[in-house]
């Protein structure tokens, strides 16, 4: 139990399955008041909501566009919102230029637009009360980037930056800022974007364990949690190597992703 999220109310995006769910489920084991899951798929969140040991309103909406967001927001109107797990977000995998521009446009609006848009909604009660927490989901990739997912690399890319620039913003208040970066996680994030399961096992963790990374975290007031002792290797090594040594790496990892037909879903 923790004492700082004792008796939170927090609100996580994307809780249906994955690293949200497990934030959900291992908030509630920190103690937090009532969690706020939410998510497109109604069946998964209520099985997200039977794992957790707290009181639980479900929210449905589609996060990647518009309407989704204001109803979300409608659905929390009034309710005074303690913690804020961006955590919602798609992928897609394969040549940019063969993508559908459609499928990208909702990618970028789910993953950039409606964190920000959230994290807008909400700091400012969060500074009022001069309490609160946002954890952002952003991604190794976000750091590194890669061929053949290189549109979901640059949205990640702008949630990384995007967090620790807020955070630096708000060093004066009391409101913590973290950013989890995992690196690749078994969770039906690439069976959604459509990439095989047999070109990123290795170095592959376990959502139980990114998320409780990223609580540890949290309740150290840590800037950014690299989720895994390998990869938190691997960034380091890549801050001292070229760029172009850095592309040509990815370049051969990401390979096998730029001949398959893709697809995608949301969580």
């Amino acid at each position: 139990m923790s004492a700082y999220l004792s008796g939170m109310r927090v609100l996580v995006t994307g809780a249906s399955d994955g690293i949200g769910a497990e934030l959900a489920v291992q908030l509630a084991g920190q103690g937090v008041g009532e969690l706020i899951p939410a998510g497109r798929d109604r069946q998964r969140l209520e099985e997200t909501e039977r794992r957790c040991d707290v009181p639980c309103r479900l929210v449905t909406a589609d996060l990647s566009n518009r309407s989704g967001v204001d109803q979300l927001l409608t659905e929390i109107a009034g309710v005074e919102i303690d913690g804020l797990v961006n955590n919602a977000g798609v992928g897609l995998g394969g040549r940019f230029a063969d993508l559908s521009i459609e499928d990208q446009d909702r990618m970028i609006y789910l993953n950039c637009q409606t964190v920000v848009r959230l994290s807008h909604e909400l700091l400012e009660p969060m500074r009022k009360r001069r309490k609160g927490f946002i954890l952002f989901v952003g991604s190794l990739i976000g750091f590194v980037g890669g061929p053949g997912m290189a549109s979901y690399s640059g949205t990640k890319g702008f949630v990384n930056r995007f967090a620790e620039s807020l955070r630096w913003e708000l060093a004066d208040q009391p409101i913590r800022i973290l950013l989890l970066a995992p690196g690749v996680t078994r969770t039906s994030f690439f069976r959604a974007a459509g990439i095989s399961e047999e070109h990123i096992r290795a170095g592959q963790m376990d959502p139980e364990s990114v998320a409780r990374e990223a609580l540890q975290g949290l309740l150290k007031n840590q800037a950014t949690v690299v989720a895994g002792a390998r990869n938190r290797f691997l960034l380091f090594l890549m801050r001292f190597a070229p760029r172009w040594l850095v592309g040509a790496v990815a370049r051969k990892i990401f390979a096998p992703i730029l001949n398959e037909e893709k697809s995608q879903d949301q969580v």
